[in-house]
């Protein structure tokens, strides 16, 4: 029987949540992957999942989250906010900026990546949006969280990315609805 109460945290996720969500708050699995229907509001309690991990007073983490378009970064980061008003943990309002990956030193233009993120100023953590290039990982810890994995057109080296911060003792989350059985998602979830 599903509670409500949220043990790894201490906070007691809003019951609102369904059955089914409260099992993937609860899940402290370091990698956990799930394929998913529609509009199922498995990503809604991701992001339960990740403002009660950079909100935490104690064991806090930073979180990146990894998405197909620049409309389902904004939707995840308003997600979080409303989330973390919700716990009343003091967060910044949600805030735009750009990301200096350093990676294209030819051409400055395509250095920077439009992120948006929730700060968390009582824990110095942070959940920041990403795009989906591998490159965004290089440096990071934290909860890598690549949604929409099947669509994400650089799958594979994301994947490379994200496994190693396994090695540190950070937890990766991939979520995704199919996009045919030709793609590196549907490979993973087969060998799952």
């Amino acid at each position: 029987m599903p509670t409500n109460k949220c043990s790894r945290h201490g906070d007691m996720p809003p019951p609102v949540l369904l059955g089914y969500q409260q099992r993937w708050i609860e899940d402290k699995a370091q990698l956990k992957i799930a394929e998913k229907g529609r509009r199922i509001g498995l990503t809604w309690a991701e992001a339960v999942d990740d403002v009660l991990d950079a909100a935490q007073a104690e064991h806090s983490t930073n979180v990146m989250y990894i998405s197909a378009t620049q409309d389902m970064a904004r939707e995840f980061v308003e997600a979080c906010g409303m989330w973390a008003r919700a716990f009343s943990y003091l967060a910044a309002e949600v805030a735009e900026g750009f990301y200096d990956d350093g990676d294209d030193i030819a051409d400055p233009s395509k250095r920077f990546i439009k992120t948006y993120e929730v700060n968390f100023p009582a824990t110095g953590r942070r959940i920041v949006a990403l795009s989906s290039r591998p490159t965004n990982l290089r440096g990071k810890q934290g909860v890598i969280v690549i949604d929409e994995a099947a669509f994400a057109p650089e799958l594979g080296g994301l994947l490379k990315a994200a496994m190693a911060m396994l090695l540190w003792g950070d937890k990766v989350r991939i979520i995704s609805t199919h996009d045919g059985v030709e793609n590196r998602f549907a490979q993973l979830i087969d060998e799952v």
